[in-house]
């Protein structure tokens, strides 16, 4: 299997065309990988004083991979117009290839002062993709309101750290776990004051003003790593702190849950009524990393479980309506909804796999979409059926703009405005829809692969 993805890995590169960074950053990612499937395990294993891994480790990483692979794939833009170089003569592949190793390593190292440091790192790669790969003005409003978001909800995580390392005597996540150190502190507002970071990442709706901007001014690559990846941070970040603080349910952690699960069913209105194609993919992101959020809150296993299937599930299909949606770009040249008509009528099999992707989104049996959502409702039915019908309320609601999104942009006349005859299809779109929608459907047959 690792020689495999060795080779698959190769080809992909050689026919990118990519030049040696990007060569030497994707080779020792996927190294990295080899060597945490080395062999198998079911628990918590050091690989060595850096890397800690485990079965959810490897499932993100393999996230990691697939995305970025799938966001070159997609780019046809970028790719095609060379290289455009930076002050170092690096192009957007190279960036893409930066964010995917930091990645990789944030999911894989076992110190949480390495943790905390991939979590910051993989920020600078990202802005700079916004900033000199974005095409609208506000590009540079959109990657400074993602700094001042992310990075001032990290101080409170950077002090803390500091100060129970200084308490503990070691950073090691396993360590301090098998010492019980962290059951010297009461951890309940410590615990909301650490996640204050991971919920913003994530992000719970309040503190997500900055992802609708980051989306829509990102170029397509950037906003796939930031659906795909990016937001997966706050994910496994928050079932990383849970784990080895050992914090236990609480009043906080009630409202905190609730406030996410209501701000969902908010997120999956405000779709219902967004006029530009990109903004509605990215509030569906918040709508369902909040699902994901509370039912992880929930401290059953089945909710923890649910938790890492919706990750993975969002992460491969919200890329692929990002591409969907950059498609359509390219031969409408306009976001909005109500002059991007009539795919149908133009490109008859896109249309397909709008509608392919649109009812996976909204969880169509048997997708590991559909699982996701099941287990997650019936995570909050088993802790308060009021929660449960929240949850109900909300896939209610995602089913319903997602009926929206497809019908709107599909169906409906041409506008001659907007489109350019003679435009030919790219068949890259094709390619990276298929391959994501045979990990969705493929899926189902190793569930126990994804409910970790």
């Amino acid at each position: 299997m690792s020689c495999v993805l060795m080779l698959s890995v190769s080809c992909i590169l050689w026919g990118l065309g990519m030049n040696e960074v990007g060569w030497l950053i994707m080779v020792c990612a996927v190294a990295l990988l080899v060597v945490m499937m080395d062999c198998p395990f079911n628990f918590y294993i050091l690989k060595s004083e850096w890397l800690g891994v485990d079965e959810m480790s490897v499932l993100m990483v393999l996230l990691c991979l697939l995305v970025s692979m799938m966001s070159l794939v997609s780019s046809t833009k970028e790719v095609k117009n060379g290289f455009v170089v930076l002050m170092s003569g690096w192009s957007v592949v190279e960036m893409v290839m930066f964010i995917c190793l930091g990645s990789v390593l944030f999911f894989s190292v076992c110190s949480w002062m390495d943790f905390f440091f991939f979590f910051e790192f993989s920020l600078v790669p990202t802005f700079f993709l916004i900033l000199k790969w974005g095409y609208q003005p506000e590009r540079l409003q959109a990657a400074v309101f993602m700094l001042l978001y992310t990075v001032g909800s990290s101080l409170p995580l950077l002090m803390s750290l500091i100060y129970f390392w200084s308490n503990i005597k070691s950073d090691n996540m396993l360590l301090s776990k098998m010492v019980g150190g962290w059951k010297d502190f009461n951890m309940n507002w410590p615990w909301l004051i650490m996640s204050l970071s991971f919920l913003v990442k994530l992000p719970v709706y309040g503190a997500h003003a900055w992802l609708p901007k980051a989306h829509v001014e990102a170029p397509l690559s950037g906003s796939m790593l930031l659906a795909g990846v990016l937001l997966k941070f706050g994910g496994y970040g928050l079932i990383r702190l849970m784990w080895f603080s050992e914090v236990t349910n609480s009043t906080i952690v009630l409202f905190v849950l609730v406030f996410s699960l209501w701000g969902g069913v908010l997120s999956s209105g405000v779709c219902s009524c967004q006029s530009d194609l990109k903004s509605l993919i990215a509030y569906s992101s918040i709508g369902h990393m909040a699902l994901s959020l509370s039912v992880l809150l929930s401290f059953y296993s089945v909710g923890k479980m649910a938790c890492v299937c919706v990750l993975y599930s969002h992460g491969i299909c919200s890329p692929i309506l990002f591409s969907l949606a950059a498609n359509s770009y390219e031969f409408c040249q306009s976001r909005s909804i109500m002059l991007s008509k009539g795919i149908s009528r133009i490109f008859p099999i896109i249309s397909g796999v709008w509608f392919f992707f649109c009812i996976l989104n909204m969880g169509f049996p048997p997708s590991l979409n559909f699982f996701s959502e099941v287990y997650s409702v019936g995570g909050l039915l088993s802790l308060q059926w009021l929660l449960g019908l929240m949850g109900g309320l909300m896939c209610l609601m995602t089913g319903a703009y997602c009926l929206i999104l497809y019908s709107l942009v599909n169906h409906g006349v041409v506008s001659s405005m907007v489109f350019k005859p003679g435009l030919n299809l790219s068949y890259r779109y094709l390619v990276s829809s298929v391959f994501g929608g045979v990990l969705l459907l493929g899926g189902t047959l190793c569930l126990d692969m994804f409910f970790v």
